[in-house]
């Protein structure tokens, strides 16, 4: 029996007889047996698992026929069915097309595609932007030039005309084409140099050891593993000795999982099907110089498109947490802040604001909606503004109580409007925080109709100023539509155990915790130690822990494709590594014409709600830049959305990390990315938060966020942290015009807004990997702190003796270093400041904070801030 009724969440923990006082309230909670799904082997990791590239024949090209902007040719099966990952497709089609001067586009995809089985290997040009032929580019007018064989079987490479520098090449290997594989293998030069491919929690650099696996999930900032997002491109950067540096870019236009296998000598490409539609960028200048900064133009320009241009009060600082459970809560944190004379421009709601956790909704008890209006109307009268959170997943009532009355859902099933289970025809019910839940399906056009009335709805009762999206990647607690035929059963309890939950008190702090704050340390530890004692003493006391089973490997089936089980298993993060966990079931279906697959529609949910909440906030707010935040992004989502990078920890690492991950969205056209300061679990401290908070205020996107259960972390609940706080924001605010100059560049050239130093100083094969340090923009140097209880910070000064001269941002006195030197500056986290005044007030903001009066020296903010002139 998956459901069980228990006294209060107690009871789970507790393993009370429901038999307690019948004063005592009952919660209906799904068992966690609702998420096991068969265990599973990654391909990567099995000792057994086909080799396709010594068991697949590859493809022969023929009848070649030149057009007017390349050429096409068919190809066709060079052997016998090898049958790796799936059923060989015979007869494929070869387009080529030298698109503009600087990009060339090699499509490949079955010859004989049906209207019924389109969206199986094309991806639709209405859904995600396809680049196109500029009409008059050509072979010969071209920078890259394509060269092909069929000895032993069909080969290309791609290299620049001017140099002949080869930049792709598939020489030495197949081609394989199946209905659930593809795999296509490009040689690399030695120890190269790539970068992108987000989302990902890696080094800057990815290194050639590195599989990147693309399959949008909720599981957390996890190291190395999949994450919310997926943009299928990289940029590479090569250094010749006594030369210029080169660069160019390569775009693999598919949204079906896949994993990018980066090795020593090769890049492997594998997808679980669809087709291979791949843009090579030159990342040549007009001077025939190639750059990394050229080449993400091009991406950006020509093939997701400009990110949107974001109004100016968001660049302020924000805040937000899990855990601000009513009004009263609310105003002591704005009061918290003003007391502290810490500019606050956006205060933002989690999960608290919701009736039962339910979209759309305020909770009657403690954001009852005449109170909480006029709150957020003393927001607006103080020049500050609002954001909620929507979930994306809509709960489903009880059709046997009148008074679970949903009309968000309700209205919704009308228009027919959510994906559907295969196996009833009846909507998917997955689970989620209200319950049973269901989601919309974007590929029809009643989806965007009801989105757009239900937020409008909502902001004529609760006005808040812009939208934050979680959970699109989809997420669903429970394995299939577990709520087939049991709606009724109203399961209020997530099948896991919840960070306020008895016994979940939340003891992780950062590393160096114990030795900046031994006493309080201690007593961590032993309150740590109690709880894992009662914790083990009574397992039965826990949810039970869910029993699965070990699924092999599936074997292809002609005329068959196992949408649950692929015969190709991804590297998941999710235990056992299944498709299923997490998520609406890949056997899912749209209400398009075609019943289309979340299989093939998975990794484009996050890009589809966050497109339709930026068209829904244009009704509301008509003639204003919609603003709006989302987890999962797919390659394009930056014209309507800008990123945070989810749950991240309170720990040094994590914060580390965040520079590599801004630096990858800002190559992937969405440059309002920003982390949540100070870390989203686990407990941080004073010395992480200051650092934290001072890092952040040079990132675009600026947001404190934090978990129940966990200590409060508001910037000025130490005085320290409040300290740094003011200094750091008094910077930011001081650049304001500088960042949104950055954007509107960014808006309307494809620039970007944090740069690598690699990007601005190309010919320094040192700053190659280099990412503790970033630009803001081509002229300021930010050093920040990435260590605990240090007061010094190691930074280098590059494009001295080149030209570049480096200036503190704080006494404007020029910065004396050699070239490549390794520089020790000071950075105390409390200090004596001895030199010039800065004041800060948010421009246009109707605030009543006191201008920041602080003495600010070249110490003054625990980030390092420098300046450049050439």
């Amino acid at each position: 029996m998956m459901l069980t009724k228990t006294v209060g969440v107690t009871a789970l923990l507790a393993g009370f007889s429901s038999a307690q006082s019948s004063t005592e309230v009952i919660i209906s909670t799904l068992l966690p047996q609702v998420g096991a799904a068969p265990s599973l082997t990654p391909t990567v990791y099995d000792p057994v698992a086909p080799n396709a590239q010594q068991i697949c024949p590859g493809y022969t090209a023929s009848n070649a026929v030149d057009t007017s902007s390349g050429f096409t040719a068919d190809l066709t099966l060079a052997g016998a069915h090898c049958q790796a990952y799936g059923n060989d497709i015979d007869e494929l089609t070869l387009e080529v097309q030298y698109q503009a001067k600087d990009r060339l586009n090699v499509k490949i995809y079955p010859k004989n595609i049906a209207p019924e089985n389109s969206t199986s290997y094309i991806l639709p040009s209405n859904l995600v932007l396809e680049p196109e032929w500029d009409g008059e580019s050509t072979a010969e007018t071209s920078d890259l030039n394509l060269t092909w064989t069929n000895d032993p079987t069909f080969q290309f490479k791609i290299s620049r005309t001017s140099t002949g520098e080869e930049l792709f090449s598939t020489y030495g290997h197949v081609i394989v084409y199946e209905d659930q594989f593809l795999e296509l293998v490009t040689n690399m030069v030695e120890d190269y140099n790539v970068y992108g491919l987000a989302e990902n929690i890696h080094d800057w650099r990815l290194g050639n050891n590195h599989t990147q696996t693309f399959w949008a999930t909720d599981s957390g900032n996890t190291i190395d593993g999949n994450v919310y997002s997926m943009i299928p491109w990289y940029q590479e950067t090569r250094y010749h000795e006594g030369g210029n540096t080169t660069a160019h870019g390569v775009y693999g236009r598919n949204a079906l999982g896949q994993e990018w296998l980066l090795r020593e000598n090769n890049i492997t490409y594998r997808t679980l099907g669809g087709s291979l539609d791949f843009y090579f960028l030159s990342g040549e200048e007009e001077d025939g110089r190639s750059s990394a900064l050229t080449t993400i133009r091009q991406f950006t320009n020509d093939c997701v498109g400009r990110p949107a241009m974001h109004m100016y009060w968001t660049f302020g600082f924000h805040q937000c947490r899990w855990g601000y459970e009513n009004i009263s809560v609310m105003e002591s944190v704005v009061q918290g802040y003003r007391d502290a004379n810490i500019p606050l421009e956006v205060l933002w709601n989690d999960l608290d604001i919701y009736e039962l956790y339910r979209d759309f909704t305020n909770d009657a008890n403690t954001f009852p909606v005449d109170a909480f209006q006029d709150f957020i109307d003393g927001l607006h009268a103080n020049g500050q503004h609002y954001i909620p959170i929507i979930d994306s997943n809509i709960y489903v009532p009880n059709p046997n109580n009148e008074s679970d009355a949903y009309p968000p859902f309700d209205r919704g099933a009308a228009l027919g409007t959510y994906i559907r289970d295969p196996t009833t025809g009846d909507f998917y019910y997955g689970d989620n925080w209200p319950g049973f839940s269901v989601w919309a399906d974007w590929l029809v056009e009643s989806s965007q109709a009801w989105w757009t009335n239900e937020i409008v709805m909502w902001h004529n009762k609760t006005s808040f100023d812009g939208i934050w999206i979680d959970l699109s990647e989809p997420s669903s607690f429970c394995v299939g539509s577990c709520g087939n035929g049991r709606i009724y059963e109203n399961a209020l309890h997530p099948p896991f155990l919840l960070p306020n939950d008895p016994y979940q008190t939340n003891y992780n702090y950062p590393e160096g915790f114990n030795i900046s704050n031994a006493t309080e340390a201690a007593s961590v530890t032993s309150a740590s130690l109690s709880q894992s004692a009662f914790l083990a003493s009574n397992t039965g006391a826990l949810l039970p822990v869910p029993t699965t089973t070990t699924q092999g490997r599936t074997e292809p089936t002609p005329g068959v494709r196992n949408l649950s089980f692929p015969p190709y298993v991804l590297n998941l993060v999710q235990a056992g590594h299944s498709l299923l966990k997490g998520t609406v079931a890949p056997n899912a279906t749209h209400n398009d014409p075609y019943n289309t697959t979340e299989y093939h529609m998975h990794n484009l949910f996050g890009y589809s709600i966050s497109n339709a909440t930026y068209h829904a906030l244009l009704s509301v707010f008509p003639g204003k830049r919609p603003f709006t935040v989302g987890r999962s992004t797919f390659a394009g989502s930056g014209r309507t959305t800008g990123h945070w990078g989810g749950d991240n920890t309170s720990t040094w690492g994590s914060m580390f990390l965040s520079i590599s991950q801004a630096l990858t969205f800002m190559m992937s056209g969405m440059p309002m990315f920003g982390a949540d300061t100070c870390g989203f679990s686990g407990n941080t401290d004073l010395d992480l938060c200051s650092r934290w908070m001072s890092l952040s205020a040079f990132f675009p996107f600026y947001r404190n966020h934090n978990v129940k259960a966990t200590i409060s972390q508001e910037a000025y609940v130490w005085s320290t942290v409040a300290e740094a706080s003011r200094r750091a924001i008094a910077v930011r605010y001081s650049l304001l015009t500088y960042m949104y100059t950055l954007f509107y560049y960014a808006h309307t050239q494809g620039d970007t807004v944090m740069r690598a130093l690699a990007w601005e100083f190309p010919n320094d094969p040192s700053l190659a990997g280099t990412f503790s340090q970033f630009m803001l923009g081509p002229s300021l140097l930010i050093t920040p702190v990435l260590i605990p209880n240090v007061d010094t910070v190691n930074g280098v000064f590059p494009g001295i003796g080149e030209g570049t001269n480096w200036f503190d941002w704080y006494t404007l006195q020029p910065v004396v270093a050699e070239a490549q030197q390794n520089v020790t500056l000071s950075a105390p986290l409390e200090h004596v400041s001895t030199d010039i005044d800065r004041s800060f007030r948010f421009a246009n903001a109707k605030t009543d904070q006191r201008p920041y009066t602080g003495r600010i020296d070249s110490a003054s903010s625990v980030t390092r801030v420098h300046y450049r002139r050439d």
